[in-house]
């Protein structure tokens, strides 16, 4: 038997092996260094940008619509304009909702007609929009009673195509 001796660095599968380790190990750290760090606890946050308590928020309920395609007032000899309309409604609460479920005919019946007196040119602004988005939810809301919170908390497009 010879006397020299097994060195391990001098290995290559060792060596392989070792720096293998090595950057594992220098992985992991960096891996998890921003874990350790940020285990802090984040505070709740109790009110929304516009400052409605998060609780009245998770009440709300959001009501789609089926979509409308009305006829628009003629103007300027004009004929044939067309409104394409998505409206999504937020309800205060569930009962509100099975409401206008029941008067869902009626409530569609309303919105064709205040939308049909509309015209392309006053619809075509985001001011006119916006009125329009106003005089929907004033439209709505009559169908509350005088002591009664209003129906419909707001009203958003989902889809708008005047042709």
């Amino acid at each position: 038997m010879s006397n020299t001796k097994f060195n391990f660095f001098k290995n290559p599968i060792f060596l392989m092996i070792l720096i293998g380790i090595i950057i594992a190990l220098a992985g992991g750290i960096i891996y998890f260094q921003p874990w350790i760090k940020n285990k802090k606890e984040v505070p709740i946050i109790s009110q929304t940008i516009d400052n409605t308590p998060i609780e009245n928020l998770a009440s709300q309920i959001y009501f789609p619509l089926d979509a409308f395609t009305v006829s628009l007032q003629p103007e300027d000899g004009e004929y044939g304009s067309m409104l394409y309309i998505g409206l999504t409604l937020k309800l205060k609460n569930e009962s509100i909702k099975e409401l206008l479920d029941s008067k869902l005919p009626e409530l569609r019946n309303q919105l064709i007609l205040l939308l049909s007196q509309q015209t392309p040119s006053s619809l075509s602004s985001s001011e006119g929009k916006n009125n329009l988005l106003k005089e929907i939810k004033k439209e709505l809301n009559k169908q509350s009673s005088d002591n009664q919170d209003p129906i419909v908390n707001d009203v958003f497009f989902n889809s708008f195509i005047i042709r």
